[in-house]
């Protein structure tokens, strides 16, 4: 199987020409790399077309963020889609081999999650997944999973070719995953694929990114959620968005706007977009976890890592 690894980048010349150079040390040697520049003034194509001139690279006259991801998918000529971010790659050199021989072995498996990790915190991991699971003993088929981690992850490309590309920047993948499953694919969890995820925090202002991934969440809860699990997931979200804001700003005019935008963005929902699923689906999309657990798991490793970073 082909692998076609699909980078959206903006300005981040050094990351992505060094999370470039980790992608070609992977010994599997059928895959291509296709980066998607979203209008770089930082001289990325040319650092890229110079180093690395068997690249497929693209140019945007716009800044579409992840959008861009889409027309990666759109050019690619893999069977397999690894979806990464400019400042991540593989851990492991022989990580393609795994992909290729689990999505070989294993037809019921459509989309592969990878374990992701900060080199520059320690190596922490990303503590995301909500079920028990044995990292020592990954089942051949991985683990059940309704979401995977955007700097690293495995799809089939007949997955998008069926539900389409990711939406807009924040919550995508969960967004994603759950078209995915209820299109009738499998999300797996394998905690024995590494992602090194380098977080650079070039081009990321705190305040919009805050305001911009609750009003995504927001707008996943309205979606896919029947009424009354809509209202609760709500209430928790406003609750724990708010004590979070305190830790991006004080100044009151930007959680004016934040409720602002999450009350147009919960109309526009309902009146676009709604299409909640049934009752007896929302185990599949949330594995049972409620937001209530996932918010106070979040904030619980929040002041774990805080902690330990001292």
């Amino acid at each position: 199987m082909k692998i076609s690894v699909v980078i959206a980048t903006r300005n981040r010349k050094d990351d992505v020409c060094f999370t470039i150079s980790n992608f070609l040390k992977q010994i599997y040697d059928d895959f291509e790399i296709i980066v998607i520049d979203n209008n770089s003034t930082d001289g990325t194509g040319e650092a890229i077309k110079v180093n690395f001139p068997n690249i497929i690279y693209h140019y945007l006259p716009d800044n579409i963020d992840i959008l861009a991801q889409n027309i990666g998918v759109t050019v690619s000529t893999g069977d397999i889609i690894w979806r990464t971010d400019s400042d991540s790659y593989p851990a492991d050199e022989n990580t393609f081999f795994l992909v290729n021989k689990i999505f070989s072995e294993n037809t019921d498996v459509d989309i592969i999650a990878s374990e992701e990790v900060y080199p520059k915190a320690n190596f922490r991991i990303r503590d995301y997944y909500p079920l028990p699971h044995d990292k020592a003993n990954v089942p051949h088929n991985g683990y059940k999973s309704y979401t995977l981690t955007g700097p690293g992850s495995a799809i089939r490309k007949s997955v998008f070719n069926k539900i389409g590309g990711f939406w807009q920047f924040g919550h995508e993948e969960l967004d994603f995953c759950t078209r995915a499953i209820l299109a009738g694919f499998n999300v797996r969890y394998f905690p024995n694929i590494i992602t090194h995820h380098f977080s650079s925090s070039y081009d990321r202002p705190k305040i919009e990114r805050w305001i911009k991934l609750t009003s995504q969440l927001i707008r996943y809860t309205w979606k896919y959620f029947p009424l009354h699990l809509a209202l609760g997931r709500t209430v928790v979200i406003f609750l724990s968005q708010l004590l979070m804001s305190f830790s991006v700003t004080l100044n009151p005019l930007y959680h004016i706007e934040a409720l602002s935008t999450n009350l147009s963005t919960i109309f526009r929902t309902i009146r676009t977009e709604r299409k909640p699923v049934p009752i007896d689906k929302v185990y599949e999309i949330t594995l049972g976890t409620s937001i209530l657990k996932s918010e106070a798991k979040m904030f619980a490793n929040l002041f774990k890592n805080k902690f330990n970073s001292k």
